[in-house]
């Protein structure tokens, strides 16, 4: 190796760069299609009012970036795929906002089992499943004046937070395969 190399591998905003490059969600993402969550009528712009910002693809891709970055919340996943590389592997155009977020995550609790089928379907055709499996029990924090959700205690936290409960159970290398939104933790 020349030593102008060496030099190069040393610069922060290389090893900043190679760090995210290197997150195991992106292999993911070339191995599963998510270009189904299109047929689900939550996703679908409304027939009067604002459409869509961002497409529900590339949103649930970011979401499982964060989920595998133990990364939850609406305030936490919109501060993370504010990052410039994070929302452009994800597909992102642009970052999301807070409220489109927060509207994604509303609309994903109405067919998140069914997402969760499919996915897990695609990932057992193509052998990304192996046999070990952990389950973690999170909250997703949503607005206040979403009358769906409510206010909870997160003991692990020590706080309280307005919003819904969230199971997941992974395998692997952390491969979400189900998952639930409940009105509590």
């Amino acid at each position: 190796m020349s030593s102008s190399t060496n030099a190069l591998q040393d610069a922060a905003s290389v090893d900043d760069f190679l760090n995210a490059a290197a997150t195991e969600t992106v292999p993911l993402f070339e191995h599963l299609e998510f270009e189904f969550l299109l047929e689900y009528d939550v996703f679908a712009p409304a027939r009067r009012g604002r459409t869509r910002v961002h497409h529900p693809p590339d949103l649930f891709r970011g979401f499982l970036h964060c989920y595998y970055k133990n990364i939850y919340g609406t305030r936490l996943v919109t501060r993370e795929l504010q990052h410039s590389l994070v929302w452009y592997y994800c597909g992102l155009d642009k970052p999301p906002s807070r409220d489109t977020i927060d509207r994604f995550l509303t609309d994903l609790e109405h067919v998140v089992d069914t997402v969760f089928d499919r996915l897990v379907e695609q990932a057992a055709a193509r052998g990304l499943l192996d046999s070990t499996y952990s389950i973690d029990s999170t909250h997703v924090e949503a607005i206040q004046y979403n009358d769906a959700a409510s206010w909870n205690y997160d003991p692990t936290a020590e706080e309280h937070y307005y919003g819904f409960g969230c199971t997941i159970v992974s395998t692997g290398e952390k491969i979400p395969i189900a998952a639930e939104f409940t009105q509590t933790k």
